[in-house]
């Protein structure tokens, strides 16, 4: 483990304790000690994608920063706290980050944990999505719900992955082996999302789901759909790229949104009933950029959003 866990101390009883208190070292050994319902940590420390992309550096400390951001938070009651550390991946190769990133997923997957990606670029995307791929069981249909203002189906850039396109990389692979695409996007912003970006991505299979359905008054519609998604799928994918949220909210991120959505209680209900539906094969929060942040908001955002999900998940045996 790369971090050194610290922060409040408001003692030993179990519960008044934090994060800091119970997370230990992972050993990716299945149910190892007995320990139950296992959550467990990974870094993704690189913005290599972002830049690629020609967005704002500096996600490569997200993880630094989101955990520090989660150390604090009361320790859950039905989950075991685990941190693996961080991937390694070969400088600006995208692609050598992605496999890393895939094969830390699939070990925890194998182990019987649940991951918490800590990003990093979005390209992180596919590197989750894969290893929770390759860590299912045959013919699982595992499917991707993202709250993103982008699309990310951006096609590669000469060939090469960059933190747009971790979608098309899912939706490529899933052609070439002959599998259904699935994927959901929640929250995209017109104003981020060429007509021609839209319209591929919605010819592609995917399923675009504007900013302006965050309202109260269509909040039972979108959990609607959101419902039918899920019921298509085994395993779900669960990212949550910050620049979704208002700058206001989160100004640092590699590409801020003046208008994106506010974490408010229709966006908390909306991702508890993704959270509670017993699917979630991982979790993945991208794009936090502590250079950028003002006094630390955004990533205390992130680790409010970790808190949320792990909440509402069931015990599934």
């Amino acid at each position: 483990m790369t971090w050194t866990w610290r922060g409040r101390d408001d003692g030993s009883d179990p519960a008044a304790q934090r994060w800091h208190q119970v997370i230990k070292p992972w050993d990716a050994i299945a149910h190892a000690r007995g320990r139950r319902h296992p959550m467990v940590v990974i870094g993704y420390p690189t913005d290599a994608g972002v830049r690629a992309n020609f967005g704002r550096g500096g996600a490569v400390e997200g993880p630094l920063a989101l955990r520090a951001a989660c150390a604090n938070l009361p320790a859950p009651t039905t989950h075991a706290l685990f941190d693996a550390g961080d991937v390694s991946g070969g400088g600006d190769d995208v692609e050598t980050w992605q496999r890393a990133l895939s094969a830390a997923v699939a070990a925890v997957r194998a182990g019987g944990g649940i991951p918490v990606i800590l990003g990093g670029g979005h390209d992180q995307a596919f590197g989750h999505w894969l290893g929770t791929v390759h860590a299912a069981s045959e013919g699982s249909i595992v499917g991707c719900i993202n709250f993103d203002s982008h699309i990310d189906m951006r096609p590669l850039l000469g060939g090469r992955a960059h933190s747009g396109t971790p979608y098309s990389q899912v939706q490529q692979w899933c052609a070439a082996h002959h599998r259904p695409f699935k994927y959901l996007l929640l929250g995209m912003q017109q104003t981020h999302n060429t007509p021609a970006l839209i319209q591929s991505a919605s010819a592609g299979g995917g399923q675009l789901v504007d900013a302006d359905a965050f309202h109260p008054g269509q909040e039972a519609s979108l959990l609607q759909l959101i419902d039918r998604f899920i019921a298509t799928v085994d395993h779900v994918c669960l990212s949550v790229d910050l620049d979704v949220f208002s700058a206001a909210v989160a100004p640092g991120v590699s590409a801020p949104s003046p208008m994106g959505i506010i974490p408010d209680a229709t966006f908390r209900t909306i991702i508890r009933r993704i959270a509670s539906s017993g699917k979630i094969a991982g979790i993945e929060i991208a794009e936090c950029a502590p250079c950028l942040d003002v006094g630390g908001r955004t990533a205390r955002l992130g680790a409010a959003v970790i808190d949320t999900i792990v909440r509402s998940l069931p015990l599934v045996p």
